[in-house]
C-alpha cells in the first residue's frame, strides 16, 4: 500500500503539466496542447478553461499563454528572498557596528523563532543558535512581535502557552504582560532585563510592511553589566536607524517587483 506522503491528486497533476508544456509552447491551441500532452482534449479545456477563469491563463485568438500572474506570484517568492537576504545581512552588519549579538526573530505556532544571529567581537552572553523556539514573553525579540499582534492573535497564544516564567523576571500574569505590552507599542521597542536567561538583557524593535504589520524583529542582547541603560539607549537608536532602511528598503522590493 503506498504511505500516506506519496498520494497526489491527479487532477492537479493535470494542471501542473498542462502549465510546465504552456512554458515550453505557448502560445498553443487547444488541439495541439491536448496532443503533445497525450491528453483527451476535453479534459485539457477543462483544466484551461478554469485556469482562464482564474485569471492565470490567457485566451486569445484560439491560441492559449500563461498570464502574468504568474509574475505576481514569482515576484512576491523573490521579495521574500531578497527581504530575507537585506535582514541577514544587516544583522551581520549589527554585530559588526556594536560587537555584541544580533538576531532577528519571527513568530510562528505562538513562538519566537530565530531567523538570523550574528555574534560580534566582544559578545558575551546566551548561545541561542538559529531556529531555537522559545516563549514569546520572555525575549524582546518575542514581546516586540507580541505587542504588535491582533489582540485575538495574542489571546491565542497566551491561552495555549500560557505565561511560564523563565527567570524570576518573567512577566507571569495577564495584566502585567498587558501593561507591558502596552508600553512596547507606546515605546517602540522592547526590553529583556533578565526575563529569559539570568545575567542577559536585551533589545528589540518591529519591522513593519506596508500595511503596518509587523513581520519580524531586530534586537540585540548581551550582558547584564555592560548592558546599562544608557549602554541600551545608544543601541536602540542604531536599531531604530536599521529598522527605517529595512522597511523602506523592502517596499522598494515590493514596488520593483511590480514595475518588473
Amino acid at each position: 500500500m503506498a504511505s500516506q506522503n506519496n498520494k497526489t491528486i491527479s487532477a492537479v497533476e493535470t494542471t501542473l503539466d498542462i502549465l510546465a508544456a504552456l512554458e515550453k509552447r505557448e502560445p498553443v491551441g487547444l488541439s495541439d496542447l491536448a496532443s503533445h500532452l497525450d491528453i483527451p482534449t476535453s479534459t485539457v479545456f477543462i483544466h484551461l478553461n478554469t485556469l482562464v477563469q482564474r485569471d492565470y491563463v490567457v485566451k486569445e485568438s484560439g491560441q492559449y499563454r500563461r498570464s502574468f500572474r504568474f509574475l505576481e506570484l514569482g515576484g512576491s517568492v523573490r521579495q521574500r528572498l531578497d527581504i530575507g537576504r537585506l535582514l541577514r545581512n544587516k544583522v551581520e552588519e549589527l554585530s559588526r557596528e556594536t560587537g555584541e549579538i544580533a538576531g532577528a526573530g519571527i513568530e510562528e505556532n505562538g513562538q519566537r523563532v530565530i531567523l538570523y544571529r550574528s555574534s560580534g567581537g566582544k559578545a558575551a552572553g546566551d548561545e541561542i543558535p538559529i531556529g531555537n523556539h522559545t516563549e514569546m514573553h520572555w525575549t524582546s525579540l518575542g514581546k516586540v512581535i507580541l505587542a504588535h499582534l491582533p489582540v485575538e492573535k495574542r489571546n491565542e497564544i497566551v491561552a495555549d502557552h500560557g505565561l511560564p516564567k523563565g527567570t524570576d523576571n518573567t512577566l507571569s500574569s495577564r495584566s502585567d504582560l498587558e501593561a507591558a505590552l502596552k508600553r512596547v507599542r507606546d515605546q517602540g521597542y522592547a526590553i529583556d532585563d533578565e526575563e529569559h536567561l539570568r545575567g542577559v538583557r536585551g533589545v528589540a524593535v518591529p519591522i513593519f510592511n506596508d500595511e503596518q504589520e509587523v513581520m519580524v524583529s531586530l534586537g540585540i542582547t548581551g550582558p547584564r553589566d555592560r548592558f546599562t541603560s544608557r549602554y541600551m539607549a545608544n543601541l536602540l537608536e542604531i536599531l531604530r536607524y536599521t529598522k527605517n532602511e529595512i522597511e523602506v528598503r523592502s517596499q522598494y522590493y515590493e514596488y520593483s517587483t511590480i514595475d518588473g
